[in-house]
């Protein structure tokens, strides 16, 4: 009888946690979850490496430097996302889907991105001399708009170029300088 019930419990928790051990069956045949781990390590497994110590780096620098984000900024700038995948005839939860995020992916990427930009907005400055020559090197593309009605979008974008630049060279540093210890390669 005790057999029985321990026999029957076993099983039952095989079958409840298979998941556990394995991804799928085909024709009967397990496919183990590590064997899909081990084969994501291979193809993917330095760049979420590189990705993971680089937002810990953002994370320990923004905390040394007493930066924070709040949910407003984050809630605001994701608002801001969903108009323009809105206005392209679709919902951030399908334009999520397609790229295999979910809304708490969006969340954490907006976070870091705003982090970025506090980190080093102080070094970032866009002068009305810039914003001259970007609207006349491309007045064909902004045709018949007055210089005064782009002026903000010139310099949100001039702004982002000249961040994205910056942010380069600082996580390069970041690195360089940091102490960092790899116990698995790729």
């Amino acid at each position: 009888m005790v057999v029985t019930l321990v026999l029957i419990i076993l099983i039952s928790l095989a079958y409840v946690s298979k998941s556990v051990f394995f991804a799928a069956f085909v024709n009967g045949k397990p496919i183990s979850r590590l064997g899909v781990v081990r084969d994501l390590e291979k193809s993917y497994g330095q760049q979420m490496l590189d990705n993971l110590v680089t937002k810990e780096l953002i994370n320990q620098e923004a905390t040394k430097k007493g930066i924070t984000i709040s949910e407003e900024d984050i809630n605001k700038e994701i608002g801001e996302i969903e108009k323009a995948v809105q206005a392209q005839g679709t919902t951030l939860d399908e334009a999520l889907a397609t790229q295999g995020q979910s809304r708490e992916d969006l969340n954490e990427n907006v976070r870091i991105q705003k982090t970025i930009e506090k980190l080093l907005a102080e070094d970032i400055t866009v002068n009305e001399d810039e914003l001259k020559k970007y609207f006349e090197e491309n007045k064909d593309y902004y045709k018949d708009a007055e210089y005064a009605d782009i002026e903000p979008t010139i310099r949100e974008q001039l702004k982002q170029q000249k961040l994205q630049g910056s942010y380069q060279k600082w996580i390069e540093d970041l690195k360089s300088t940091s102490r960092i210890n790899y116990f698995v390669s790729y």
